[in-house]
């Protein structure tokens, strides 16, 4: 058997130089430079959950408006046209003063309770109260009758609000606060504005039917 032949580029080396290993003062730089990037680390996970927390409470606010004004939307496209035809005693929409405070009330298309085919027709009140935008519903009536209270309990929709504004659109005039019912009879649009406690306001323009 051969012998193993030295290595030429260690061959002149001490025997210990060659066996070196990491130093105390290389050690203790890489120990260094770890704990910086650690700590960058942390304040940037601090920061992003720091900035997490304080949207959510707003994220959660924009979601609820989105589903009110989505709501609203809704319940005047389902405003019907006629009024002669649905024999309403009044418009489908209008815009009531209650306790000093503005009130929309929406007359609706709406299944039967009966469950059959037959449209009827259902009211439905948006109003502040409490400091929220509020919707309350009542009975689907295949033959309104305009005396039937709206008993059922109102839904909070958006919290921290404090009025409600409402105009509608008048051919030829412009937006109009309505003063009475011939202000909202026939109106094409509703224009909705919400003050909220922090001082903004959300507008919103909706089509009527």
């Amino acid at each position: 058997m051969r012998p193993a032949l030295p290595n030429p580029a260690t061959a002149g080396l001490p025997r210990a130089r060659r066996a070196r290993g990491f130093t105390l003062l290389e050690l203790l730089v890489a120990v260094t430079i770890l704990a910086v990037v650690a700590v960058m680390a942390w304040r940037g996970l601090a920061s992003l959950t720091t900035t997490r927390e304080r949207l959510a409470p707003q994220n959660e606010a924009v979601h609820a408006l989105l589903a009110a004004l989505g709501q609203l939307e809704r319940d005047l496209a389902q405003a019907p046209g006629s009024v002669q035809l649905f024999a309403l005693p009044a418009p489908p929409v209008r815009v009531l003063t209650i306790d000093g405070r503005l009130t929309l009330q929406i007359l609706r298309l709406a299944e039967a309770p009966d469950g059959s085919r037959t449209t009827a027709v259902q009211r439905v009140v948006y109003r502040v109260q409490d400091g929220a935008l509020q919707r309350q519903s009542g009975p689907a009536q295949r033959f309104y009758q305009a005396d039937v209270p709206v008993d059922a309990p109102a839904v909070v929709l958006v919290p921290g609000i404090d009025e409600l504004q409402i105009r509608v659109w008048r051919n030829a005039v412009g937006w109009i606060t309505p003063a009475s019912d011939n202000d909202t009879a026939n109106a094409p649009g509703v224009e909705v504005r919400l003050l909220r406690h922090d001082g903004t306001s959300v507008r919103r323009v909706l089509l009527v039917g």
